[in-house]
């Protein structure tokens, strides 16, 4: 991660312009560096002030301008507008940042290598299943509606990843450069191991399971907080509360599997799951949209497994635990009774 990059999302935080995942990019970077948290603190201190007299602005432009003047540079002009408003603060902000990098880092900033700043983004579809290779070796297995952003090489003290939805993590082992995969509510910290990180936006719970090796994870909004899983260790965060439980596991066919990774195998597995829940799975698996007629049903239970079965074969094993009916019309599916 670079200091342009840092600027980049600093300005879009003080205003108001940024993402969903931009937001959780930039709390990796101010928990990963003492320089750039103070930095922000101090510029959030500018923005955040209700007015800013004439007086206070020269100050401000005039310790941008000392700032940024590098030798063997020609200096940076600053212009003053009468009007003092959201971008102009956005403006100076940039400005300082990047006058406070410039020295250690003036090639990238002015040639703008895009191969150290760039993150690299994977998507997977509804049904569809993705194994990413990364630069240092390890392999993430996407599944079904995830997202993944990544380096093209990792240059920092750690290996940062971000995901929305489900992977499952091979990490090379380095114990110098920790990898951590941050999702919305969690950073989950490894130095070599495999697990898996279940964090889609319209479920309910963030889930990581642990196969092998050791994490520990940390919640977004309470760092001082650290969990520790072993083999075999279910974290699950569920309304902001945690917990910690074993695997589960299935052996409905005679064969012992793990239900969390199942899916990696081209396996879906529930147990004991309600019908809203096993309704979403299908949704990822499928690639359609389930809407019940009867809200009643989705409180339903149902345990079960799904590997080469098409969709109508997949309810009609349904039916046979729980009367309903449904009907498919093209990508939607209606269950009624």
């Amino acid at each position: 991660m670079t200091d342009q990059r840092f600027t980049e999302l600093l300005g879009k935080q003080l205003a108001g312009e940024i993402s969903l995942d931009e937001s959780v990019e930039l709390e990796s970077i101010l928990a990963g560096s003492a320089s750039h948290r103070t930095e922000y603190e101090r510029l959030q201190t500018y923005f955040d002030a209700e007015t800013v007299e004439d007086e206070n602005i020269n100050l401000v432009f005039d310790r941008i301008k000392a700032q940024i003047i590098v030798p063997g540079e020609a200096g940076l002009t600053v212009v003053k507008n009468k009007s003092y408003s959201i971008w102009l603060k956005v403006a100076a902000v940039a400005a300082i940042v990047v006058a406070g990098v410039l020295v250690y880092n003036r090639e990238a900033i002015f040639f703008n290598k895009t191969n150290q700043l760039a993150l690299t983004q994977v998507l997977t579809k509804a049904a569809e299943v993705k194994t990413i290779v990364l630069a240092d070796g390890s392999t993430v297995k996407m599944n079904s509606g995830s997202s993944l952003k990544y380096p093209e090489h990792f240059t920092t003290n750690t290996r940062d990843v971000y995901l929305s939805g489900e992977a499952f993590f091979e990490v090379k082992k380095d114990p110098k450069h920790p990898f951590i995969v941050h999702t919305e509510q969690l950073a989950v910290k490894v130095l070599g191991t495999a697990f898996d990180v279940k964090a889609y936006q319209n479920d309910a719970f963030t889930e990581t399971t642990l196969i092998r090796g050791k994490v520990s994870i940390s919640l977004k909004n309470n760092t001082a907080q650290t969990f520790i899983l072993k083999p075999n260790d279910k974290f699950t965060l569920v309304n902001g509360k945690a917990s910690m439980s074993q695997l589960s596991h299935f052996n409905g066919t005679g064969a012992d599997r793990i239900i969390e990774t199942a899916w990696t195998n081209h396996e879906l597995i529930y147990k004991n799951n309600s019908f809203d829940e096993v309704a979403k799975l299908f949704e990822r698996w499928y690639g359609i949209k389930i809407a019940f007629k009867e809200p009643e049903l989705k409180t339903v239970r149902f345990t079960g497994h799904v590997d080469k079965e098409t969709l109508p074969e997949a309810l009609e094993v349904l039916k046979l635990i729980e009367n309903f009916n449904y009907s498919i019309k093209g990508e939607n599916v209606y269950i009624y009774r």
